[in-house]
């Protein structure tokens, strides 16, 4: 049968909670009225206040279904709310096939595309890759988001950076120290990986490659330490292998086929090449090196007559490849990035040097603000 809460993420959330995980409030919305008054009750005001963002009360307002942060928004006022409801309410249906129809052809009838409101879970998301064997889950690879406010939205993809989940229980190098940073990062990305795991048994996913995501928040006594945003039985939307097969020394797709067909003889040619599950570790080890993905983020609306800073992204010692997207070329128009639908390209990170990573890191995200010039 179907288990629809592999795809539908209030089920999900509701199945996770049942199972004993920690999830945030949440109401499935069929009317305006319902996202109103349950946004009421998170202390949702009528208009911004315009205290510090870290301070303002806001709910996540959403579709059931869906990729990418598409038509995902934050609301921080009725007013916000409001327009956000009707958007997501009046949007196809993600994934829905030819015969089905749009929210908005069925708003005739009355029937639109329900909204799911949910809890605002402050702290760090964190993606874990996950390959399941007969409901034993051994983690590919860990990542912690770098999302930013701009361009208008709250939530705008600007890096995924790898994290070494077993820094935090290994004794303490000799020779040099570990930034705390980092002891951080791999104490948050393990409780992460630990939480998808349970997540995963909730669902009774037992087979097959997931894509998850857990917010982590270990400075706030008052909230729970990690709470779920979402479980994708898909892989991680980007191309990862390059990354994870030069700091793990494996990936995701070599484990999966690992999983399925590990117990099966294979030809000679290629035994050297074949994974064995049973020798995967649960928890990966980066090795010391440092890698990340970078989302090309366009700040600019109108038609490209320049691309400044390309050459000097080309000579940094961290990127080892880069990609601008074609429709972001000169002469082609250009709109800001919203989402990772409208990235305007990418860069492969990875460096052994954590100082020259950090620097080279940095510095695209200076170069990024002014990248695209463009006439209106």
């Amino acid at each position: 049968g179907v288990n629809k809460a592999r795809r539908d993420k209030y089920w999900m959330n509701d199945v996770c909670g049942k199972f004993g995980l920690d999830v945030v409030r949440q109401r499935l919305c069929q009317t305006l009225e319902e996202a109103m008054e349950f946004a009421v009750t998170m202390n949702i005001p009528e208009e911004t206040t315009g205290e510090a963002q870290e301070k303002v009360p806001r709910v996540i307002v959403k579709p059931t279904r869906g990729v990418a942060s598409d038509n995902v928004f934050s609301a921080t006022s009725l007013s916000q709310l409001h327009q956000q409801y009707k958007t997501i309410a009046n949007s196809p249906i993600f994934g829905s096939t030819g015969t089905d129809v749009s929210s908005a052809q069925n708003a005739s009838n009355g029937q639109r595309q329900p909204v799911l409101l949910q809890e605002f879970a402050y702290g760090t998301e964190y993606a874990i890759d996950i390959i399941s064997k007969a409901g034993e889950h051994k983690v590919a690879a860990v990542w912690r988001y770098d999302k930013r406010a701009v361009n208008g939205r709250d939530f705008v993809y600007h890096a995924t950076r790898l994290v070494d989940v077993t820094l935090h229980l290994q004794p303490p190098p000799t020779d040099h120290e570990v930034e705390e940073t980092l002891v951080t990062y791999s104490r948050e990305g393990y409780l992460a990986a630990q939480y998808a795991q349970r997540a995963l048994d909730a669902l009774d996913i037992r087979w097959g490659m997931t894509h998850n995501e857990v917010i982590i928040n270990l400075e706030d006594e008052t909230v729970p330490n990690a709470r779920l945003v979402e479980v994708n039985c898909r892989q991680h939307n980007t191309d990862f292998c390059p990354l994870t097969s030069s700091t793990v020394g494996y990936n995701a797709l070599d484990m999966l086929l690992a999983a399925y067909l590990g117990d099966e003889d294979g030809p000679e040619e290629t035994a050297g090449l074949r994974l064995d599950w049973e020798a995967l570790p649960v928890y990966p080890n980066t090795q010391g090196r440092f890698a990340a993905i970078i989302h090309l983020v366009c700040h600019a609306r109108g038609t490209v007559v320049a691309i400044h800073g390309r050459e000097e992204l080309d000579g940094m010692e961290s990127v080892l490849a880069m990609e601008i997207y074609p429709a972001f070329q000169i002469g082609e128009d250009v709109e800001p990035t919203v989402d990772i639908r409208t990235d305007a390209g990418w860069l492969h990170l990875m460096n052994d040097d954590q100082e020259t990573f950090d620097a080279d890191y940095a510095r695209i995200m200076e170069l990024m603000t002014t990248m695209f010039e463009v006439e209106s």
